[in-house]
């Protein structure tokens, strides 16, 4: 019988698109994770001549990526059930006729392995990372319940002083009605102690720290209010802290992908406005708190710039979604100002990309360098540009790179493999009539290829021929 095979990985959103298209045609598939199944990577790009994911085959036939299946499955839909006498009634009907009634694909490297994947630690999301704990009037909270609990009920107002405007505030008198009612307390003394224990604990704060909480007219907001451009600010992360820096960003990125999963629409497109209603949102943001307490400076070199490459694409989608995606007119500000606290450093997206992979390589068209000569954060710049890390954290227009995790171990073939993925798209790199012609990206970051700049590309080209 024959069947469709895709090649994908997870968290891709060109294979979730193309699967979530199928599926809402009714017509199945049989998916080959490349990720979980290494060895079929190679299957793929002896059978493609591509890098990138997904790769769709209709039996033996090599159909393309996402846009040649969509390409493919809008023609379906326009030609059928024009009228009683078509023969295919619905794109089911035609998957049926010209593929699942064909004899199952005869290359073996086509076949779905049926072993299972390679050992993996294991990741628990059910359980909470943290253990702290606070017992208030008889009742004891996680953390996450007691943050979830002040964010939905504690006061939350505008109010200036002199000629400043504070957001997201309360006064101490109006926290201590809110603590009083929430926690069923008998009197606003014991509020006011409470209120106390929670910022000692630093669930709450005064708006400029000058002040302890009391039954007072001074403005106070809770933790994850108090600098609302750095992304990981739920709370204050206070437990202890893996000791496998890596673990810590895989584990965040498949509770993200976990997250996304849950989430998609017909389209397999993420739906962001449902997504932070999720009560694994929740558990995401306090969780991705515990960056603020991983050390760039412990790492050595590979390790810091696979792990920086992680932080950068991970927190990107979570910046979408707690921030909003940047327009044209919001791009500026967006990457230079959205920003997250790694090991106490607070870093943008600039600051990681042009600071850190770019060893503090002035940005495009900006005059100065991200890290000026005081700022302790420039000892974190790789001593030596690698330009591929442009092709590890810009996604192309019309698939995903293969690698989705970058580890220390395998870094340098991961770029590799990211940087023949962009190049193998048109839309990046087209050679066609004696004329060459190149995405924005490769314009706008053209000296950090160096003097030999057309070479380089090429050579990738040719590299990927071959491969």
């Amino acid at each position: 019988m024959g069947r469709i095979t895709i090649f994908s990985i997870e968290e891709c959103a060109f294979c979730r698109r193309t699967k979530a298209a199928l599926s809402s045609r009714s017509i199945p598939y049989a998916n080959i994770n490349i990720e979980s199944y290494p060895k079929k990577r190679s299957d793929m790009i002896a059978l493609t001549d591509k890098t990138s994911v997904p790769q769709v085959f209709f039996n033996d036939k090599h159909v393309g990526g996402s846009v040649e299946t969509f390409d493919i499955l809008s023609k379906w839909d326009e030609e059928s059930g024009n009228d009683a006498s078509c023969e295919d009634q619905t794109p089911y009907d035609r998957y049926i006729r010209t593929i699942e009634s064909e004899p199952d694909p005869t290359d073996e490297r086509l076949s779905v392995p049926t072993e299972p994947p390679p050992t993996t630690q294991k990741m628990d999301f059910a359980s909470p990372r943290t253990s702290e704990t606070l017992e208030v009037n008889g009742k004891t909270y996680t953390s996450l319940e007691l943050t979830k609990l002040l964010v939905q009920r504690m006061p939350r107002d505008s109010l200036s002083y002199r000629v400043t405007l504070y957001y997201d505030v309360f006064k101490g008198s109006s926290g201590v009605d809110a603590l009083k009612d929430i926690f069923q307390l008998e009197s606003r003394e014991k509020a006011v102690q409470l209120g106390l224990e929670l910022q000692q604990k630093k669930y709450l704060c005064h708006v400029t720290n000058d002040h302890i909480f009391g039954d007072s007219g001074y403005y106070f907001r809770l933790q994850l209010f108090q600098t609302p451009n750095v992304l990981n600010s739920f709370r204050i992360w206070s437990d202890t802290v893996e000791d496998q820096p890596m673990y810590v960003i895989h584990r965040l990125g498949k509770l993200w992908g976990k997250l996304e999963s849950k989430h998609l629409d017909e389209n397999g497109m993420v739906d962001h406005s449902t997504l932070r209603t999720d009560e694994f949102y929740w558990k995401f943001e306090e969780e991705v708190c515990e960056l603020q307490k991983i050390s760039l400076r412990a790492m050595n070199d590979k390790t810091r710039l696979a792990f920086v490459i992680n932080v950068y694409n991970l927190m990107i989608k979570y910046a979408f979604v707690k921030v909003g995606i940047a327009s044209s007119k919001t791009r500026t500000s967006f990457f230079s100002d959205v920003s997250m606290n790694v090991g106490g450093d607070i870093f943008s997206f600039d600051d990681l990309e042009h600071g850190i992979l770019r060893g503090n390589t002035r940005h495009p068209y900006q005059l100065s360098k991200r890290f000026g000569s005081t700022d302790s954060r420039k000892e974190l710049a790789r001593k030596e540009l690698d330009p591929r890390i442009h092709f590890a954290l810009n996604c192309g227009a019309r698939s995903c790179p293969p690698v989705k995790k970058y580890t220390a171990e395998e870094i340098d073939e991961e770029l590799r493999l990211a940087a023949m993925s962009f190049c193998e798209q048109e839309s990046n790199v087209d050679i066609g009539q004696g004329n060459l012609k190149l995405s924005k990206l490769l314009h706008w970051y053209q000296s950090d290829f160096g003097k030999y700049f057309l070479f380089y590309i090429l050579s990738l080209i040719a590299t990927d021929a071959q491969t």
